[in-house]
């Protein structure tokens, strides 16, 4: 079972906030998959997953 932490999205990301998940428990992704935006000091960046594999459950909810 892989974990998914929030990758830094800049040398400078000190911290971000969880604006938006794209998938749901049971959906299948793959390697490249947008899978969730984060709010940054900067923008708003879309996160993609390193691995293949299900949606396991959603730990953390937006607006963390």
């Amino acid at each position: 079972m892989a974990e998914f932490l929030m990758p830094s999205l800049g040398a400078d990301m000190d911290a971000g906030t969880l604006l938006e998940w794209l998938v749901n428990p049971g959906d299948e992704v793959h390697r490249g998959d947008i899978v969730a935006v984060v709010d940054t000091a900067k923008a708003a960046v879309e996160v993609e997953c390193f691995e293949s594999g299900v949606i396991g459950s959603i730990l953390v909810e937006p607006g963390r």
